[in-house]
């Protein structure tokens, strides 16, 4: 037990709650509330227990874990004296230690792993692991409490997992629950399957069980080079041999190599495998790699569908782009394959596969690195961040150029929006997993420790001042985000039939000079050097049209601009200032289009659309780029502009008009819409225009099985998307089970 530090726990019920918690050193300190009690909760409650010993990153300790589990439609209580009679779904020992990178060093809760033991004995001390069932999930002795804390929705890792789990052969299951240790209150956790080598989960083998085949089965994770290995013979990474790329035929970045961390076998493993394990795995991912730099690389016999599974490349793409996750490709992006004997033996495919993990900073929820963007690819990331570290590997830039991935990927994607990723399916899970973690008081009590909502944490892009907000903003981008990959994946461009409005009344500055000097011209600025647009008879490099005519290039959308010779937009220039538009006329519309531009950084607008019956919609953001289209994103209606200042003209023509929407309630009339801007850029709004045709939004059920029309069957059961039996449906989403074997999606709204 040398270089371990751990103390024999209690022996008595673990659920009483000790007097003793986490020394301040050990990041309780960073709880805003220490006396947060759970009286009653519908989240199960995981009691860990380590009297106070320190926790550790790298060397677990000894803990004891008791997780209350009353069942579905059931509470279950922080006193476990005064209801000592509650259902135990695991009671038993455990080794702990902190684990994560950004989501332990940026955040004030932190995420543990912890493994299951058989006795008091910790397994680098000799210990045996325990594989145990927790809250439904399969048996392993594998498992971590993740810890979302910038993501304040608290579901982007679940909502990724239930999106995309019926495209892939594994990604991993997850229970919310809410953690006690050492008797303080810490929060809502998710306790989650970890995507390893378990039966259960990636189904592995050891290397070389298989007549001795080293072709696999192996695990291998692209990621930092952050790993130790204390034996020499064997590295703990596999640097690539071949380094990122700024883009597809464009400069080899040689000082960014791409690492490759050991998942299965683990790097402290090799030396008790059989001889050439390692070299062995090296080769596989050296065979996979070079397949990509043969002159005829999309050719299947030879190329690098000989060495992946095409299909799950393309589920990873999809589900990466979808969430736009800007550790997508580069960081915790996970690879496994089955040996070639194995696959031969039972039917499987022995070619690379990938999973999931990872998106708590996905969905617009970073504010650098365009994370926070709905209109460009995470595959392209090198282009615009070269200066990291950590890089797309150069083969994702390969596949893109593949007319056949291409085509294999734009069906996909016709599939997944048929499915599961129909917008109000997505909706339904998210408005399920919300109820759950808001019914019950976890989300007041997760407040009440941290008060997390409504204060800016690292790296959040959008910081909403209720649950509700941080729900809203996510399906809002979310929304945003199929509709750019729709359109450039399905060809289905946004309608173009729309009729550009006239603003009546909340436009507050002239920001088009119509003559020389500007200062005579124009009353305010779109960026901090009072610049203004200009028209073609001021200019005719970089004007825009002397008759205000604008059809957009993003949309093919028709505005007309307000005179040149008033206020003719509005200009946002200081964080949290508003302004309330209204039209010539009342207007119905599933879509209002608005033309705006951002000087100085990048704007994020809350826009709320109010109605001539007295309602308003739900506040929605809509992030504008900075308007020098050296950061274009995709949303630019004009380019190449020039802009005109005090002092005269700038010669150079890289400014844009971009534009961005809301959507509406197509059947009430829109009285005015409010706009305010949140971040510390100016946001100048100088058009409108309505869409006059409807947008499909998607079904309010979906057959998962495919039976469209069985023969009398009966409900014989209802769950939740996570597998909990339910006595009636909630609000969300719901699974129906039949009795000939189906199952139906039931959507409460």
């Amino acid at each position: 037990m040398e270089k371990r530090k751990w103390l024999l726990l209690f022996g008595a019920v673990v659920g009483i709650l000790c007097a003793q918690a986490q020394d301040p050193s050990n990041y309780k300190g960073l709880l805003r509330d220490q006396n947060v009690k759970v009286t009653s909760t519908n989240l199960p409650i995981v009691f860990m227990n380590v009297n106070g010993v320190q926790i550790d990153r790298e060397v677990r300790i000894l803990a004891r874990m008791k997780v209350i589990d009353n069942g579905a439609g059931q509470l279950n209580y922080g006193d476990t004296i005064a209801h000592p009679n509650q259902g135990v779904n695991y009671d038993g020992w455990v080794a702990l230690k902190y684990r994560g990178n950004s989501s332990f060093n940026s955040s004030d809760k932190k995420p543990y792993s912890f493994r299951p033991l058989k006795t008091t004995v910790l397994p680098d001390d000799g210990g045996d692991k325990d594989k145990v069932s927790i809250l439904g999930m399969g048996k392993d002795n594998n498992w971590a409490l993740l810890a979302p804390f910038a993501d304040k929705s608290m579901m982007r890792d679940i909502l990724t997992f239930e999106l995309a789990r019926q495209y892939f052969g594994y990604v991993p299951h997850g229970r919310y629950c809410e953690l006690i240790l050492d008797g303080t209150y810490y929060g809502i956790y998710i306790l989650t399957e970890l995507p390893t080598q378990g039966k259960k989960r990636l189904n592995l083998n050891d290397p070389g069980t298989n007549g001795g085949d080293l072709t696999g089965d192996y695990s291998v994770e692209v990621d930092r080079d952050d790993e130790v290995s204390q034996d020499p013979n064997y590295p703990p990474v596999y640097r690539s041999a071949y380094p990122a790329m700024l883009q597809y035929g464009g400069s080899v970045l040689q000082n960014k190599i791409i690492k490759y961390q050991f998942n299965f076998p683990e790097t402290g493993d090799f030396a008790a495998l059989p001889t050439n394990t390692f070299s062995s795995l090296i080769q596989q991912i050296n065979l996979m790699e070079s397949s990509f730099k043969l002159g005829n690389y999309t050719d299947p016999n030879v190329g690098y569908r000989k060495y992946i599974d095409v299909r799950s490349f393309i589920d990873y793409m999809l589900a990466t782009e979808f969430s736009m996750n800007i550790d997508g490709y580069r960081l915790s992006t996970k690879f496994y394959k089955y040996s070639t004997t194995r696959a031969a033996a039972e039917k499987l495919d022995p070619r690379w596969k990938t999973t999931l993990w990872d998106f708590n900073i996905a969905y617009g929820n970073a504010n650098y690195y365009q994370g926070e963007s709905t209109n460009v690819w995470q595959y392209d990331f090198n282009s615009r961040n070269s200066g990291d570290n950590e890089l797309v590997p150069f083969y994702w830039q390969y596949l893109v150029q593949d007319p056949a991935y291409i085509s294999e990927m734009k069906a996909r994607w016709a599939e997944y929006r048929r499915g599961s990723y129909k917008i109000d399916h997505i909706y339904a899970v998210i408005d399920s997993m919300a109820t759950m973690l808001s019914s019950g008081g976890a989300i007041d009590r997760n407040q009440q420790a941290y008060q997390i909502i409504g204060r800016s944490v690292w790296p959040n892009a959008f910081v909403g001042q209720t649950y509700q907000a941080e729900i809203n903003y996510l399906k809002d981008w979310i929304k945003r985000r199929i509709i750019f990959m729709d359109k450039q994946l399905l060809g289905k461009v946004d309608p173009n039939l729309s009729e550009a409005l006239v603003v009546k009344d909340g436009f507050n500055a002239d920001l088009v000079s119509e003559g020389q000097p500007s200062s005579n011209y124009t009353l305010g600025g779109i960026d901090q050097e009072n610049s203004a647009f200009y028209p073609i008879s001021v200019k005719a490099d970089g004007g825009i049209p002397n008759d205000g005519k604008i059809v957009s290039k993003n949309e093919g959308v028709n505005y007309q601009l307000a005179p040149y010779n008033g206020n003719n937009a509005l200009n946002l220039k200081t964080n949290g200032q508003s302004a309330t538009i209204t039209f010539d006329k009342l207007i119905k519309t599933p879509r209002l289009y608005f033309l705006v531009s951002s000087g100085n950084g990048i704007s994020m607008l809350e826009i709320t659309v109010h109605y001539q019956d007295g309602t308003s919609g739900p506040s929605q953001i809509c992030n504008i780029a900075d308007w020098s289209n050296s950061n274009l994103d995709g949303t630019e209606a004009l380019t190449i502009l020039g802009r005109i200042r005090p002092d005269g003209y700038l010669s150079t023509l890289h400014y844009s008009m971009c534009e961005n929407f809301v959507e509406a309630d197509e059947n009430k009339e829109i009285a005015s819409v409010t706009i305010k801007q949140t971040s510390s850029a100016i946001a100048s709004v100088f058009g409108f225009s309505k869409l006059l045709t409807s947008i499909e939004t998607g079904i309010e059920s979906i057959n998962i099985n495919g039976a469209e029309n069985p023969t009398n069957p009966q409900p014989i059961g209802i769950y939740t998307v996570s597998g909990v039996k339910l006595k009636a449906p909630q609000k969300g989403l719901n699974i129906v089970k039949y009795s000939d074997g189906n199952s139906r999606k039931l959507i409460i709204k």
